[in-house]
């Protein structure tokens, strides 16, 4: 099991970085999708304000 993790990670890493061909293009990728991550979990906070009053 532990194998397969493995494997589908590496996977996964390669895959990522085949989409950016430079490192500042990996930094720039995780930074958006960071925002990305931050504008769901402030909506999803609104939404939940609103759900409460």
């Amino acid at each position: 099991m532990k194998t397969i993790a493995c494997i589908v990670a590496a996977l996964t890493l390669s895959l990522s970085l085949t989409g950016c061909n430079t490192w500042n293009g990996v930094k720039q990728d995780t930074k958006q999708a960071g925002q990305a991550a931050g504008k769901g979990v402030e909506k999803a906070g609104e939404k939940i304000q609103e759900v409460a009053k």
